[in-house]
């Protein structure tokens, strides 16, 4: 049932792939069913969009499959919702998608029987190659694969991230008294974010890690999540006209290509080819050294791409540190909900009697951002966790694992 509150100011802490997708959808809600009432959202970042966070530096493998070939909860309709957001950013950045398909390898023979499995249940996403297909169309050695299509796709984050601002600053527009801004704040200012935020009807906590990091918002204890660093490598290589780009692959590790420098907007006229290789999984506080890094990511992607290993140059190593929630039976799911410590026994940081919290995407943020940031719009709009309750009726799972503690 919704509140008789009515909520018209709202802030998010987290311009990524969560605060985005929520900010997009309640503006997307509110053009449909509220078009003459007051909203206004302003979104609290320490960087500009898609220069910060576990987001700017995304492998960019949007698909709805887990390591072994099975469709994680939610993954079908997920995948959908990720489209309609996805279709939305292109309008303004159509650059942002850099592949329409992507392939999932197998290095064993168990693999194989895994994903041909896949390719026999979920036929509309997924194809299965065998081995001499995928080495003589593609180059890729390995024991056959799949091509995962049909809206699996490989997305620049980054571009992407802009493009959703874009799009959802225009649907604000649209309201009769409404807009949605970006506002850059000061790391660990918790002081004056504070002030901030209490100007809003509701808030919404989506900065991943840098709830605990960058302005120590929420206690590490109060969720049942583990900080996960993933380095990644960049390399360029030249661009030779008789040879296939190299594809997007998975296999543990992923290969994919990342934006020329011109079309990051760079006035250079190299046409070289670049790639990210990633990437590591560091749960220690002392990150691997670049060495060490190169030396993970090589054993376990050369024989997909000798070349960029024995051609290709290193540009550089990214560095990101993702919010990776506890695995329960349903998987690794995003944390969301009404985040009031005190149903745990604890302490809130922030005070302020309408807070939110969305988290805990990992490696799962292209998949999930979409499907979850409609959930938590609509039960902001009608400050109520029951339209999350009619959703997923275990949305509240970190909550309840917590009070077991």
């Amino acid at each position: 049932m919704a509140s008789t509150r009515q909520v018209e100011s709202i802030g998010i802490i987290g311009g990524g792939l969560a605060g985005l997708s929520t900010a997009y959808h309640l503006i997307d809600i509110a053009t449909k069913t509220r078009p003459n009432d007051k909203l206004h959202i302003t979104i609290y970042d320490i960087r500009n969009v898609g220069e910060g966070g576990a987001s700017a530096v995304a492998g960019g493998l949007m698909h709805p499959f887990s390591p072994r070939g099975k469709i994680i909860h939610f993954g079908e309709s997920a995948l959908e919702m990720s489209k309609v957001l996805v279709k939305a950013a292109t309008k303004h950045k159509p650059d942002c998608v850099l592949r329409d398909h992507l392939f999932r390898v197998a290095l064993t023979s168990k693999n194989v029987a895994q994903l041909q499995d896949t390719a026999s249940k979920y036929g509309s996403l997924a194809t299965w190659l065998s081995q001499e297909d995928l080495y003589n169309n593609y180059g890729i050695d390995c024991l056959g694969g799949l091509k995962l299509s049909n809206g699996c796709q490989v997305i620049h984050v980054p571009t992407y991230l802009e493009g959703l601002l874009i799009e959802t600053v225009s649907k604000g527009r649209q309201l009769t008294d409404g807009n949605v801004k970006w506002e850059l704040i000061k790391s660990n200012d918790k002081e004056a974010l504070d002030q901030k935020l209490q100007q809003h009807d509701s808030i919404i906590m989506s900065a991943g890690s840098g709830l605990l990091h960058d302005n120590n918002l929420v206690e590490e204890d109060s969720l049942p999540v583990q900080l996960v660093r993933g380095q990644s490598i960049e390399i360029e290589m030249a661009n030779k006209s008789d040879e296939k780009a190299t594809s997007a692959i998975l296999s543990g590790k992923y290969i994919s290509p990342l934006p020329s420098l011109t079309q990051e907007g760079n006035n250079s006229t190299d046409s070289s080819q670049r790639y990210v290789i990633g990437a590591t999984h560091e749960f220690k506080p002392t990150p691997l050294i670049s060495s060490e890094v190169k030396e993970e990511l090589r054993t376990r992607t050369y024989q997909l791409a000798p070349h960029l290993w024995e051609e290709g140059k290193v540009d550089k190593i990214t560095n990101g540190v993702r919010m990776q929630s506890h695995r329960g039976i349903y998987g690794r799911m995003p944390i969301i909900g009404q985040y009031n410590l005190e149903a745990i026994g604890e302490s809130d940081i922030i005070n302020h009697d309408r807070k939110w919290i969305f988290t805990g995407l990992s490696s799962r943020g292209l998949i999930y951002h979409g499907l979850f940031g409609k959930w938590l719009a609509n039960a902001v709009l009608n400050d109520s966790e029951e339209c999350l309750q009619d959703e997923f009726e275990d949305f509240d799972w970190w909550r309840r694992k917590q009070k077991k503690k």
